[in-house]
């Protein structure tokens, strides 16, 4: 909190699509921890309030490292810095930072976020809330699949404590004290850290440091200090966010309900505010905060909120959390449990809005391909693919795999629209369940998938087996004179899945013959009562069988209403039209009178 009463803000609430409003459990914890479902559960039973014990530096300090040594594969501590005490040897508190993210020990090229807390010494839940966000991201990877997929696809920057000595000294002295613990050399102590960044870095210089907001009275609990980042722990977050690439960032405060952006010192927008409006609304929407332009409070300057935005190009938003009759550090437990969990989403929301922090537009339109009958055929995938900049065509996937095994990954092809992406999932064998999902990269490289959390939510369908058998229809008797072609017609059989192989099989001057297709065509040079078995397979190995009569006769009057029909009325024709062509010839020749 900023050290004085809010006064009325000018609100701006607006549900935005990127604000998709996520229920998430907390983690299962580990012993001597608490649980969160059941403390809330506890509190709110009657009898006198339940206090929350709140934890100091030295135990966050150790569930960071607890959380390292557990998820040594996904999270990993890195000390950033040093307390004022510790570097005048008065202490040893670091300032720790844990990443998370898959491959934690690389770099990797994933949307960076950088979430902070307890700039203030006294105020409390805020260390509270990433400590549980810290849990949640590690204790449900692999088991939630929204958060296995912003590890995997983020790399996450969490300082639970900004002002170590600042909090030691607030639990165990002054519950109210506000700033560090640097000694001034005049008999007072502290800087507010929150003063103390070096201003907006926009050129503007009614939004430098120690102006507008802050004091240079060493007494007074907004003292900005001798000079910007005069003081280890704000350096040490300099430091951090210089080098690194952080696309957006949230720094926890108390009191006031409210999500806040730049700019802090003056009422004009910043030139990113439609972003910064978009992102903290809908983080707003979700803990049921006032959302507003941080002047909206009261004008300040040197605080971390002004300077990562206008020095290091990261979209920061500060979070005022609780309300005024819950203070600081409310005492009830059921508040502070309350404060911890409507704070969740948002801190994922924004998490997840580091993808693309502009949020243009990206769609993946598919229908998922439902259970089929084994057919033994590819099965099209297709799906409508469009970025407002542009969709890179060489980077639309799809990937799957069978029976939960390895992944495999195949190019789409555009089809026959612009927007329109193809690709052929192989047959399978009845029995398989098939888990597929498509990746698509627009021309600023922002990855989407479909489903969203892929590979964690996955599209499936399962080949089921065929056990109708197909329908054979051979078609009607029929009859034939020698040496005319009789074609069998088989286009009556039918098949729930299709017809995979059609046998026609007859015994033809004692030798089996067999002919194959719908329509085959055969020459009886030998008078004779022929049957003539059709046998139709579908993909599954299912058969049925049916049967015609074919008489051969030296002389027969053509069916012509039969599916059977013999050559002979076009053979006649044939022979009489050639006739009177030779004829017409004859007469045509020189030295010829009709």
């Amino acid at each position: 909190m900023r050290n004085t009463v809010r006064p009325s803000l000018v609100s701006a609430l607006v549900l935005v699509t990127l604000a998709l409003p996520y229920g998430l459990p907390f983690a299962s914890e580990t012993a001597n921890e608490r649980s969160v479902p059941d403390v809330v559960s506890t509190a709110l039973e009657a009898g006198p309030p339940v206090p929350y014990i709140y934890r100091n530096y030295s135990a966050i300090r150790d569930i960071l490292y607890d959380t390292e040594s557990d998820h040594w594969g996904i999270a990993a501590v890195h000390d950033i810095g040093d307390s004022w005490e510790t570097t005048q040897g008065l202490a040893d508190r670091d300032i720790l930072a844990i990443k998370i993210s898959d491959n934690v020990e690389i770099d990797e090229d994933e949307p960076e976020t950088l979430i902070m807390a307890l700039h203030h010494a006294r105020e409390w839940p805020t260390s509270e809330i990433v400590v549980q966000l810290i849990e949640n991201l590690t204790d449900l990877y692999g088991s939630d699949a929204r958060i296995s997929w912003l590890v995997d696809n983020r790399e996450i920057w969490i300082v639970p404590v900004v002002n170590p000595d600042g909090l030691d000294y607030a639990m165990s002295v002054d519950d109210q004290w506000r700033k560090n613990r640097r000694d001034n050399g005049d008999g007072t102590y502290g800087v507010d850290i929150n003063r103390n960044y070096n201003g907006s870095q926009n050129g503007d210089p009614l939004g430098e440091w120690g102006g507008v907001g802050a004091s240079h009275d060493t007494s007074s609990s907004v003292y900005c200090g001798e000079y910007p980042f005069s003081e280890p722990e704000t350096e040490a977050i300099r430091d951090l966010a210089l080098n690194r690439s952080f696309a957006l960032a949230i720094d926890f405060h108390t009191y006031g309900d409210l999500v806040m952006w730049p700019w802090g010192y003056t009422t004009d927008l910043p030139p990113d505010n439609e972003d910064l409006v978009r992102i903290g609304t809908g983080m707003a929407a979700l803990n049921g905060y006032t959302a507003d332009q941080s002047v909206g409070l009261y004008p300040t300057t040197g605080d971390s909120l002004d300077w990562l935005y206008g020095g290091a190009d990261v979209y920061a938003f500060l979070f005022e959390v609780g309300s005024q009759a819950d203070g600081y550090h409310p005492e009830a437990e059921s508040v502070a449990l309350g404060q911890i969990e409507e704070n969740i989403p948002p801190a994922l929301l924004l998490i997840e809005a580091a993808g693309d922090r502009q949020e243009q537009p990206f769609e993946i339109d598919h229908e998922p391909l439902g259970n089929e009958l084994y057919s033994g055929l590819d099965r099209e995938v297709v799906a409508n693919i469009t970025a407002a900049r542009g969709v890179d065509a060489f980077e639309v996937k799809l990937v799957y795999r069978i029976d939960s095994g390895s992944w495999h990954e195949t190019p789409m092809s555009r089809g026959s629209g612009n927007d329109t992406y193809i690709a052929s999932l192989p047959p399978q064998p009845a029995g398989s369940t098939v888990d597929y999902y498509i990746v698509a990269t627009d021309l600023a490289g922002v990855v989407l998938m479909s489903p969203r959390y892929a590979p964690y939510d996955l599209h499936t369908y399962s080949i089921l087996p065929d056990v109708t058998p197909p329908v054979a229809d051979a078609g009607p008797d029929g009859t034939a004179g020698v040496g005319w072609p009789v074609v069998m017609d088989g286009s009556g059989s039918y098949d729930d899945v299709r017809i995979a192989n059609m046998t026609w099989s007859f015994t033809y001057n004692g030798s089996a013959v067999e002919l194959y297709g719908e329509t085959p065509t055969f020459v009886f040079w030998t008078e004779g009562v022929y049957e003539v078995t059709l046998t139709v397979l579908d993909p599954t190995g299912n058969t049925d069988t049916d049967a015609l009569v074919i008489e051969v006769t030296s002389e027969v009057i053509p069916e012509f209403d039969s599916v059977v029909v013999p050559a002979s009325a076009a053979l006649l024709m044939f022979v009489v039209l050639m006739m009177v062509s030779r004829a017409r010839r004859r007469l045509g020749e020189p030295g010829r009178r009709p």
